[in-house]
């Protein structure tokens, strides 16, 4: 079993509960592992038996563009959209971070995390 990791990617979305989330936005870090058996990837060195980093990117900014009230709205459709695109994955974690929320201190994230394995 083998992991297949895109870190810290930076994306800007106008998640949250507070009507000025929704105008002013905030930036997000979104960290994906996505559990594979890479050997037959490994040894037939095509894209077609691997799990696709840009795919997984792209699933994760696509989502981002649509508006939710909560964290855990995104993060599920992440999860769910990228084990249905991608049958090679076994198991997949998404965490989703708001950067400098709202919270009244000096937090710097606030994040969701969700682990799912495929059915």
């Amino acid at each position: 079993m083998g992991i297949v990791k895109v870190t810290d990617l930076l994306v800007y979305g106008y998640h949250g509960c507070l009507k000025e989330e929704s105008i002013i936005g905030s930036e997000y870090l979104i960290n994906i592992k996505a559990w594979t058996n890479i050997q037959k990837a490994a040894k037939s060195d095509s894209l077609v038996d691997a799990v696709d980093y840009v795919l997984l990117s792209n699933i994760a900014k696509d989502e981002m563009k649509k508006r939710a009230n909560l964290l855990e709205n995104v993060v599920n459709r992440i999860v769910n959209k990228s084990l249905k695109v991608c049958p090679n994955i076994k198991k997949i974690k998404v965490c989703l971070a708001k950067l400098n929320p709202p919270t009244n201190s000096d937090a710097k994230s606030v994040s969701v995390s969700l682990t799912r394995k495929s059915k």
